[in-house]
C-alpha cells in the first residue's frame, strides 16, 4: 500500500510538472486608471471600459468605495474580481468603521482579494507604535480569513509607510502569519532594494503582482511596463517558474495617455509571458 502511494505521489509529480502554463495571463487594470482615461479621452466610463476589455485585459482593481452602478457596469463588461483596495489607517487605532466598510463590500460584491494600505507612520515612529500598527492588522487579517477573505499588503513607497521595504514588510509578516503580500514591481527601488531579490523572497506569500515600470532607478516616473528599468521577461519568469497562477495588474498611475500606456503595457507583457512559455 506505501508503495502504491509513493508511485501515485511520482506520478502526479512528473504529471503537474509537464503540465502547460496557461496560454495567456490573467492581466488586470486599476479602475482608476480607466476613469482617468475617460477623462483623458473625453469619452464616457463606459465607453474607456469597453476599450480596456477589447484590449485583453480581463479583471478589474477596485477600491472598496465605488459606488453599485460602476461596479454594475464593469460585471457587464465581463471584467473578473482580480482585487479590492482598502485605506484603513491603522496608524490611528483599530478602525471599526473602515474595517466594516472593506468587509461589507468584499461580502456583498463577492471579491476575494484585499489590498490594505494601513496608513503612514510619524516621522521616528517608535517600535511600540509600530508594534500596535502590526497587531492591529494581523486582528484585522484574522477576522477577514476567518470570513474566507485574502488579505495582502504591498510594497508601498513611501518610508513612513509600515510596509515600505524588506525589513518591515517581515514585521508585519512575522506578527500577522495569515497576511499575503502584493508585489509591486516599482515600489522596492525607493527602499533601494532589487526587485528580484524580493521576489524571491516573498515568492511563498506573493498571492498578487503590480506591474508598474520606472524611468530610471533615481527617476521614479511610471511608463508603460517593459519600457523602463523592471526587468519585466525575468519577473515573469521567475514567477511562472515558482508556480504563481494569479493577477498580473498594470499599473501606470500619473500617465499622460492611459489609453497608449494600457495598449503598450498589455503587448508588452503578452510578448514578455509567450517568450517565457515558449522557451
Amino acid at each position: 500500500m506505501k508503495q502504491n502511494r509513493l508511485l501515485w505521489a511520482l506520478i502526479a509529480a512528473v504529471w503537474f510538472t509537464a503540465m502547460p502554463a496557461s496560454a495567456q495571463p490573467r492581466i488586470s487594470i486599476f479602475f482608476d486608471h480607466v476613469a482617468e482615461m475617460a477623462r483623458q479621452e473625453k469619452i464616457s466610463v463606459r465607453e474607456a471600459a469597453q476599450r480596456v476589455r477589447q484590449l485583453g485585459y480581463t479583471g478589474i482593481d477596485v477600491r472598496v468605495n465605488m459606488n453599485k452602478q460602476q461596479l454594475g457596469m464593469l460585471d457587464s463588461l465581463g471584467f473578473q474580481h482580480a482585487c479590492a483596495i482598502a485605506d484603513i489607517n491603522f496608524i490611528r487605532g483599530e478602525q471599526p468603521e473602515a474595517v466594516r466598510q472593506a468587509l461589507d463590500f468584499m461580502h456583498h460584491n463577492r471579491y476575494k482579494r484585499l489590498l490594505i494600505i494601513p496608513g503612514l507612520l510619524p516621522e521616528n515612529a517608535s517600535q511600540e507604535l509600530i508594534d500596535e500598527v502590526c497587531t492591529r492588522v494581523a486582528s484585522f487579517v484574522k477576522e477577514a480569513a476567518d470570513e474566507g477573505i485574502d488579505v495582502m499588503v504591498e510594497d508601498y513607497d513611501n518610508p513612513r509607510s509600515p510596509c515600505f521595504n524588506t525589513q518591515t514588510l517581515d514585521h508585519l509578516f512575522a506578527a500577522s502569519p495569515q497576511l499575503n503580500h502584493v508585489l509591486d514591481t516599482g515600489n522596492f527601488l525607493f527602499a533601494g532594494e532589487d526587485v528580484m531579490t524580493a521576489l524571491r523572497h516573498f515568492r511563498e506569500r506573493i498571492h498578487h503582482v503590480h506591474l508598474k515600470d520606472r524611468k530610471a532607478k533615481r527617476d521614479y516616473a511610471s511608463l508603460p511596463i517593459g519600457t523602463g528599468v523592471m526587468p519585466l521577461n525575468e519577473v515573469v519568469s521567475e514567477l511562472l517558474r515558482s508556480g504563481y497562477d494569479g493577477w498580473f495588474t498594470v499599473e501606470h498611475f500619473g500617465a499622460p495617455s492611459q489609453w497608449n500606456y494600457a495598449k503598450q503595457s498589455i503587448a508588452n507583457l503578452q510578448a514578455a509571458w509567450k517568450a517565457c512559455t515558449e522557451k
